[in-house]
């Protein structure tokens, strides 16, 4: 039989001729581009020490930098940035408002800051993304707010193909923006619960609601076709998708879960950990995970749990507001004056392997915060440094509440 030719003409020569020479050729090529790329996707340093908390001007939301007083603060190593998807795009999916998010980014560039950004979608989803084609479905929340006597609003269901699509599209916009800008630092993950924290529902109401949506789904909605056996059958998968999408996207910044049941009882702890576990195991280093409600507890404090993922948390509130609030029970009598509780705090979230921990601005202004502060940073870098401490039997911090 012929065998084939590479070209025509004078130059055409049999491919037995030139596969080896040709193949060995194309391997090397393939190496050196796959060298490329993995150096290229070089997972960004973990976050580390102290991030300031920020908070929308009252009215307004707006965060301006500029005027931060912590902006040239030595001790102070970034700013966590909160946003909902509606305030990026509150129209449509083809305008975005980037504005308030590129005036902070560059204000820290600027100063030697760096700074995480986290859009939540969930309550904060934009009308638009159930309005238009394809449809997603709109859950409302039987859950009632306290001060207003109406629902807390309304989310997606995240096993909702079409609303994976559409939110896959944003976070593709949100990470062509910001990913290769070495001042984001992190970045924690929603899209996959109510805001941040990992809670899908408070109520057995809306967990009934919603293992019943799983299991019956409702016609008209394309992205809605599965039977689910149960809720949980649903979430998680899901979870697992919008998680590999955020990898997808930010290839080199870390990327964190903010831990907290998703559905009341145990087994939303058990699905949190199934999905916290799957993050960790199928990204290393990549994947980490935080808790937004860190306790002061008094001395002694134990040796740091250090981890080889991204790890940090953030102070339940302001220890300067509500001191007693602010250390597990019981609370110390007579109640140590400030800057005790903070540092009691921090050296907690030490104690639990945190490589940084989020605090509230007026915990860290005071004159007398910054030598605790030198301190406190200073282990919070050396727990990303250190050797990692070998797993043993597992030690979660107790009596841990949310705050959104």
């Amino acid at each position: 039989m012929e065998s084939a030719t590479l070209f025509n003409g004078p130059f055409a020569r049999s491919a037995r001729q030139v596969s080896g020479s040709l193949l060995a050729a194309l391997f090397f090529a393939f190496a050196l581009l796959a060298s490329g790329a993995t150096a290229s996707a070089a997972l960004k340093p973990v976050p580390t020490g102290i991030y300031d908390l920020l908070f929308g001007a009252p009215g307004t939301g707006k965060i301006d930098l500029t005027t931060n007083p912590l902006i040239d603060n030595p001790n102070v190593d970034g700013f966590r940035y909160k946003i909902g998807w509606a305030k990026i795009q509150p129209d449509d999916a083809a305008t975005f408002n980037w504005d308030s998010i590129d005036a902070a980014i560059a204000t820290a560039a600027a100063h030697g800051k760096k700074l995480c950004i986290s859009i939540a979608s969930g309550l904060t989803t934009p009308d638009w993304v159930f309005t238009t084609a394809p449809l997603v479905y709109k859950y409302n929340m039987l859950e009632i707010d306290p001060n207003t006597g109406l629902s807390i609003g309304s989310q997606p269901l995240p096993w909702d193909k079409a609303y994976q699509k559409k939110l896959s599209t944003f976070l593709g916009a949100f990470a062509a923006r910001y990913e290769n800008n070495p001042t984001l630092s992190y970045v924690v993950m929603g899209g996959f619960m109510e805001v941040f924290n990992m809670t899908m529902c408070s109520t057995t109401d809306d967990y009934d609601a919603m293992n019943a949506l799983a299991q019956h789904p409702p016609a008209g909605y394309t992205g809605l076709t599965t039977a689910y056996t149960d809720v949980s059958a649903a979430y998680i998968p899901a979870a697992q998708t919008i998680i590999s999408t955020y990898v997808a996207k930010f290839p080199t910044t870390p990327l964190l879960l903010t831990l907290y049941r998703v559905f009341p009882g145990d087994i939303g702890l058990t699905d949190q950990n199934a999905v916290d576990d799957w993050g960790k195991a199928t990204y290393p280093g990549h994947v980490g995970s935080m808790v937004s409600a860190l306790y002061a507890t008094l001395p002694p404090h134990g040796d740091p749990q250090k981890v080889a993922y991204p790890k940090g948390f953030q102070l339940v509130c302001a220890a300067v507001d509500d001191p007693a609030r602010l250390y597990l029970d019981p609370d110390p009598v007579p109640m140590p004056p400030n800057p005790t509780p903070l540092q009691d705090a921090l050296e907690h979230g030490v104690t639990l392997g945190a490589q940084y921990i989020e605090v509230y601005q007026q915990d860290l202004v005071p004159d007398e915060s910054q030598p605790v502060m030198v301190v406190e940073r200073l282990k919070l870098i050396e727990n990303a440094n250190g050797e990692i401490t070998p797993p043993g039997p597992p030690n979660p911090p107790q009596n841990l509440r949310v705050v959104q």
